[in-house]
């Protein structure tokens, strides 16, 4: 999976100066040149740099990093560049790279390798640190134990403050892994947590029972991932602890990896939004690409449809009255924004945790006042437009009773389509883009022609 987080500073223009210059190197006939220039940038600018460049590139490029940068470049690069870089390396020396990375970051790159490939290199790694990458390896990837680090400081309530803290200067683990202490009885079951600044400020004999908090919040370790990102921001958390079934300590999501679940979080809702897929973002294939986009787009002009057959069914009320057909755009345009605006209101409360399954109705009824008071501002204006393009009052009140009764519909299943969605476990974000405003296309040209049918006859125009 790829790491965001950490190299947010790194644009564009910045990956291209390092490809650029190692493609140069590589074409130089000086020796040791590409040697020379990689030892000169950080992995993580290496790690951008990766896909800028060609496979055979990348391959060269790599096989010049030593174990540690080898594993960030690993822990930053997109999957299939992990799949390809990984595939030119010798699995002993691949192996060790792995052992290298923390726990987390080496279980995320052996993800995108072949299951037997896997296999291989657990057991080429020692048997503790391959138990632990076992173990990683059979949580779902978006979930709070697919993103948890097992590299964490635990200790016994009876230790002291002073005991902690020189078991921490002789522990080689990461920074973010010692913020938090997480308290655990003989058979590994979550017994408190301590922020280490706690640690830190307290007597050096007080045992960390005194001092702990006996209910730190936790997540279960099928949990989403999007709770565990909630749940960090609510309490604003340094880590969160991640526990069985049983509240048996599994490990911890830490700050570094929140941001990251966090950036996919909003990658994958972004693009759901679009009618298109997180994919997109990270893939240099027209072809993939295309096969992600291609389903919501079918999607649409399959709905698409369905407006230009509710045209062919009113063709006589256009006929009759061409000049509505000037306003056919006006009021689909409307339905459709303001559908939008309500679905990505209602996406965005249940996303925040803002409501629960048993609110979710509520944020729907209130929606309603507000759909209809701006369906009744929208409204009056419409009827004044559409009375002076027109120069016919007639034309100007169906516009207005159109766009009211289009603006409300819209709006209403705006709000509703999301909650329909998490019901039946589809993701909601999807309800944002293309179906919601194509669906309001055609909802919204039913009532128009609907309302026109009814008032030209009774308007007599």
């Amino acid at each position: 999976m790829a790491r965001v987080g950490d190299i947010k500073q790194v644009g564009e223009e910045r990956a291209s100066e390092v490809a650029d210059a190692i493609r140069a190197a590589t074409r130089s006939e000086v020796r040791g040149a590409l040697e020379g220039l990689i030892s000169g940038y950080h992995p993580i600018d290496i790690a951008w740099a990766m896909g800028e460049l060609t496979a055979e590139e990348r391959a060269r490029v790599f096989a010049l990093l030593d174990s540690e940068a080898s594993g960030v470049v690993l822990e930053e690069v997109d999957d299939d560049i992990t799949a390809d870089l990984a595939g030119a390396t010798e699995e002993g020396e691949l192996a060790e790279i792995i052992d290298a990375m923390p726990p987390d970051s080496g279980a995320d790159a052996m993800s995108t390798l072949p299951h037997d490939m896997q296999h291989r290199i657990l057991n080429r790694i020692p048997r503790e640190e391959a138990r632990e990458l076992a173990a990683l390896l059979h949580y779902d990837e978006d979930s709070a134990g697919g993103i948890m680090t097992s590299e964490l400081i635990v200790s016994p309530p009876d230790v002291t403050a002073q005991g902690v803290l020189e078991h921490i200067r002789h522990t080689d683990v990461r920074p973010e892994a010692v913020f938090r202490v997480y308290v655990v009885d003989d058979e590994r079951r979550l017994l408190g947590a301590v922020d280490l600044v706690d640690i830190i400020n307290a007597r050096d004999d007080m045992p960390l029972s005194k001092i702990m908090d006996s209910d730190p919040v936790r997540v279960h370790h099928d949990a989403d991932q999007e709770e565990v990102v909630r749940l960090v921001d609510k309490y604003d958390l340094t880590s969160i602890p991640v526990v069985d079934a049983h509240e048996r300590l599994l490990g911890a999501v830490t700050v570094d990896d929140v941001i990251d679940a966090l950036q996919q979080e909003i990658t994958e809702d972004l693009a759901s939004v679009a009618g298109a897929s997180a994919e997109d973002l990270l893939t240099r294939s027209p072809w993939r690409a295309a096969r992600s986009r291609v389903p919501w787009l079918l999607v649409s002009l399959g709905a698409s449809m369905i407006s230009a057959a509710v045209i062919k069914v009113f063709h006589g009320t256009l006929e009759s009255a061409v000049m509505l057909a000037a306003f056919i755009p006006v009021i689909t345009a409307m339905s459709g924004n303001s559908g939008l605006q309500s679905s990505m209101i209602t996406v965005r409360s249940m996303a925040l945790g803002l409501i629960g399954d048993t609110g979710i109705g509520r944020i729907v009824v209130r929606q309603i006042p507000t759909a209809l008071l701006v369906a009744l501002a929208c409204g009056l204006v419409a009827v004044i437009a559409g009375t002076a393009l027109v120069g016919q009052a007639g034309y100007g009140l169906i516009v207005g009773v159109a766009m009211f009764c289009a603006i409300s519909t819209g709006t209403t299943v705006g709000s509703f389509i999301p909650v329909l969605f998490r019901r039946v476990g589809v993701d909601e974000a999807l309800a944002s883009g293309p179906f919601v405003t194509t669906m309001n296309d055609a909802l919204s040209l039913l009532i128009y022609f609907g309302i026109a049918t009814a008032m030209l006859s009774w308007l007599a125009i």
